[in-house]
């Protein structure tokens, strides 16, 4: 039977707790997939919150399709972005809204598709952290979006590179709160980071119990 070890070390104001505990179930989840670069906008001009223009380098390999946009103190997800050659148009998304014109720090970042088996009924514990092989001092940011089947919206989570998310779900049922993944079971999820010179690695780990 898969297990997993849930551990808690916290000192702090002159007290200290240490909790750990075997958490265990009749499967695992395991992904580590690697997420692509973000790219920069140049010749950056916004129209309105949700509306905005700029430039990406030649040769960036891109196409019109859906992206997050990261900026110094702001992040806009699921961004319409139309691809003329190097010209870009943005539209829609949520999130803060889209910086002043001539913002030197705006990134486009492309959403990796990620294969991922969650029924959040079933979920006893998951962790996700965002972690780059060449800097692991990095503290960029990035987002996971978890989908279920028809594509609807089960959770969006932004995460920081040097913060790893646990989430005990046993603990938070049991104190009469809300399972976040609960809902229809998630099949795949999309993630993106904001830096331009490193991908990152994404990583996803958890038990789940069917038949608890």
């Amino acid at each position: 039977m898969p297990s997993a070890n849930l551990a808690l070390a916290l000192d702090a104001g002159g007290v200290n707790i240490q909790k750990s505990r075997s958490v265990s179930g009749d499967g695992t989840i395991g992904v580590q997939p690697t997420l692509a670069l973000a790219h920069a906008l140049s010749s950056w001009v916004k129209t309105d919150a949700d509306t905005a223009a700029g430039n990406l380098a030649a040769d960036h390999g891109l196409s019109t399709g859906t992206f997050d946009i990261y900026w110094t103190g702001g992040a806009r997800y699921d961004v319409v972005c139309t691809i003329t050659t190097n010209a870009v148009a943005l539209d829609g998304g949520t999130g803060t809204d889209f910086p002043a014109t001539a913002n030197a720090t705006v990134v486009m970042a492309p959403r990796t598709s990620i294969n991922v088996s969650i029924d959040g009924d079933s979920l006893k514990c998951l962790a996700i952290e965002l972690g780059y092989s060449a800097d692991p001092a990095a503290t960029s940011r990035g987002r996971i979006l978890f989908e279920d089947a028809a594509g609807d919206d089960i959770l969006s989570l932004p995460i920081t590179a040097d913060k790893a998310m646990p989430f005990d779900i046993e603990a938070i049922v049991a104190a009469g709160l809300t399972n976040p993944f609960t809902g229809d079971p998630i099949t795949t999820a999309k993630a993106s980071q904001e830096s331009t010179s490193q991908t990152a690695t994404l990583k996803i780990c958890g038990i789940v119990d069917a038949t608890p």
